[in-house]
């Protein structure tokens, strides 16, 4: 029989149910969606969804065998409410549970607000300074419910430092055993060396940095919880934890200190991983260390974690014109780390201390949404002087890989990607090793609509005539700021837009969405980065993608902020690029790495678990798809297919331009913009495909 089979889902097709009833022989479930919920979860000021219940009671069951859980739940499928009630509704001996709350910083007071909606009888604060938290009295059993918020960059923040060493004339000396600083080469280091990391003394270990008594003076809020209320809090609730995935970052140390500090710990994101093995090892090792310490890995040793289940290139120079009389010399070989991993993460280090949720458990209380995969031609004149800077970049980028340098890279691959939206105003780009100038962008007229402007005018303007808000993104807001001109061309168009600066304060920014929003405000733009966690866009139905940008993490949180429980309105997400252009490119690369994003996550597909393994990140992959080429066929249908797994329950109906209609496949019918219907033709004049998972 298995000659009859072709491939994984073929496999899965054909043996998946008696592989489901062997894994329930040995493998019960500790909470099973059905079962019978806690008394407490009734009495809930918001009463959650079944899929949402069913989280909490399964995560309740799991912090009674663990000391921390992940929560893996797509974005809108109402994480704060499971973080707030889990506390809640948890057996904490006879008293109610304290909660600390670490989020973004724009988060705080949605978090403050939430849990005051959802759990009765709580008192919610938020802590910003080291006084609010020496206000909190440890001497009192709480009497309800508390929970205290703090934000994720107030938790790092600490004194500031400067270097510890003695100077003397042959260098700098440690303060406290006098031995000379060197390198790792015996090279005296220099004040530049010191300066820029806290380093130790290699001989006694001393440190080498003191606090600087002359600025910020500070403690830690992180720090001082671990070192004075150490077990003062019951639970850990740290939200969008994948923004503290770092090893030696401030943000995830502090996220280390406070785990240890309180009785569980929560971790929750939308996102859990970005396309390399390593983007978890930290998160898990902060939660539960034993598990890797069994595995045999200790904290630092991300290399070892890598060689077991990511993607790891040796380089090793040679010189072979020194291989003359068979005495070659052989270089440094250095280990680099590269976008995979092994699905030997999910089975051993994920399945059993995670829950994941999503938009697809609750699809039937979710509004249709569709998204429209939009290739522009440029116009000629663009695209002459576009192929002009392709060509020049080509061969540079071609001698530079020659020669084993990756240098150029991300410069040329940005100037490719920003150039078609901005082609005026453009300094020249020059060799950052030489000096030399490689080529100077042709500057074209500034007063001119292109091709993909008139095509987003056109978007809102049909948007705003069936009274549909739209917030558009825009990846380059810096130097190569494209936001100001959209803001122009909407003007122009008598259309209200205002632009989200990175000025506007993380915590202010929900605030500052509401009230442009009711003084008239018909278009928001902004860098994805500025929403891309927590906030909701209800009034903003239509999310558009002027700029795509190529990081998944951003992407994937920042398409959902609409589409999210709540919303009553069908939505709809656009995303806009040039073709042929690296725009393209990296519209086609991203759609793997959103595979293996989604396969992480416990959404498998054969194409996902081989995205899995491919070892390359996206400024290689664009580069090299720039001097090798690259067939972007089919990246409409690339995205049908991943969209398949992003609107589950419904019927995705596959449209010129990559448009794609989800629809209740019972009725089988597309509500779209104040209530216009349109009815599916008979099958086969369109390709019809229903889902029935995330």
């Amino acid at each position: 029989m298995l000659k009859d089979v072709a491939d994984m889902n073929g496999y899965l097709k054909s043996y998946g149910s008696a592989l489901a009833e062997s894994i329930k022989g040995y493998a019960e479930p500790l909470f099973s969606p059905g079962d019978r919920w806690d008394e407490k979860l009734y009495s809930l000021l918001r009463k959650p969804y079944q899929a949402q219940g069913d989280a909490v009671m399964g995560l309740c069951s799991l912090l009674h065998e663990y000391d921390s859980a992940i929560v893996v739940g797509e974005m809108g499928c109402g994480k704060t409410l499971i973080g707030a009630s889990v506390p809640y509704v948890y057996k904490n001996g006879d008293r109610p549970a304290r909660t600390l709350v670490m989020c973004p910083g724009h988060l705080v007071k949605k978090w403050q607000r939430e849990i005051l909606e959802t759990v009765p009888d709580s008192d919610a604060k938020i802590i910003r300074s080291l006084e609010d938290v020496k206000c909190l009295d440890t001497s009192v059993e709480p009497s309800r419910p508390e929970y205290t918020v703090i934000s994720k960059d107030r938790a790092k923040l600490g004194y500031a430092w400067r270097p510890a060493a003695i100077k003397k004339k042959d260098g700098y000396h440690c303060p406290d055993c006098n031995d000379l600083i060197v390198n790792r080469d015996g090279i005296p280091v220099s004040y530049n060396y010191l300066r820029t990391n806290k380093r130790s003394c290699g001989d006694c270990g001393s440190a080498l940095w003191q606090a600087d008594s002359e600025r910020v003076r500070r403690f830690p809020l992180s720090e001082y919880v671990k070192r004075y209320m150490n077990g003062y809090f019951d639970f850990l609730v740290a939200d969008e934890v994948h923004e503290l995935k770092g090893g030696s970052t401030a943000q995830g140390n502090s996220f280390g200190a406070l785990s240890s500090a309180c009785g569980k710990t929560i971790a929750m994101t939308g996102t859990l991983l970005g396309g390399y093995a390593d983007d978890v090892f930290y998160v898990l090792y902060r939660l539960s260390p034993a598990t890797l310490k069994d595995d045999g890995l200790d904290y630092g040793h991300v290399t070892g974690w890598m060689a077991k289940y990511g993607v790891l290139e040796r380089v090793t120079r040679t010189y072979p014109q020194d291989n003359v009389c068979s005495k070659g010399r052989k270089g440094r070989t250095i280990l680099k780390r590269k976008p995979g991993v092994s699905p030997l993460v999910f089975s051993r280090h994920l399945l059993d201390k995670s829950v994941f949720l999503s938009l697809g458990d609750m699809a039937s209380d979710l509004p249709p949404i569709s998204e429209q995969v939009h290739g522009i031609d440029m116009d000629e004149e663009l695209a002459d002087a576009y192929g002009i800077l392709e060509d020049r970049l080509s061969e540079a980028v071609r001698q530079a890989l020659s020669k084993g340098s990756k240098a150029l890279l991300g410069t040329y691959v940005n100037a490719l990607l920003s150039y078609p939206d901005r082609p005026f105003d453009n300094e020249p780009i020059i060799h950052p090793h030489t000096g030399k100038v490689i080529v100077e962008p042709l500057e074209l007229p500034r007063d001119k609509v292109y091709s993909k402007e008139r095509k987003l005018v056109d978007i809102v303007k049909s948007s705003l005539s069936d009274g549909r808000k739209v917030f558009a993104f825009a990846q380059y807001t810096g130097t190569k700021d494209v936001t100001t001109r959209l803001q122009e061309l909407l003007l122009d168009e008598g259309i209200e837009a205002e632009i989200l600066r990175a000025s506007v304060d993380p915590e202010k920014r929900e605030d500052w969405i509401r009230k442009k929003t009711d003084s008239g405000t018909d278009v928001v733009i902004a860098n994805p980065k500025l929403v891309q966690t927590g906030l909701d866009l209800y009034d903003f139905p239509e999310l558009t993608f002027y700029q795509t940008g190529y990081s998944v993490f951003t992407l994937r949180q920042a398409s959902r902020r609409s589409w999210r429980i709540g919303q009553k309105r069908p939505v709809t997400v656009n995303y806009l690029y040039y073709r042929p252009t690296m725009q393209e490119r990296a519209m086609h690369l991203m759609g793997s790495k959103l595979e293996a994003s989604l396969a992480i996550e416990g959404k498998f597909s054969e194409e996902g678990l081989l995205a899995m393994t491919q070892g390359e990140d996206m400024t290689t992959a664009m580069a090299k798809a720039l001097v090798d080429g690259l067939s972007t066929e089919g990246v409409e249908q690339m995205w049908s297919n991943l969209n398949e797994k992003n609107a589950p329950g419904y019927v995705a109906e596959v449209a010129p331009e990559g448009m794609l209609f989800y629809v209740d496949p019972e009725s089988f019918v597309k509500k779209r913009r104040g209530g216009r219907r349109r009815r599916n033709s008979s099958s086969g004049d369109r390709q019809m495909l229903l889902f029935d998972q995330l």
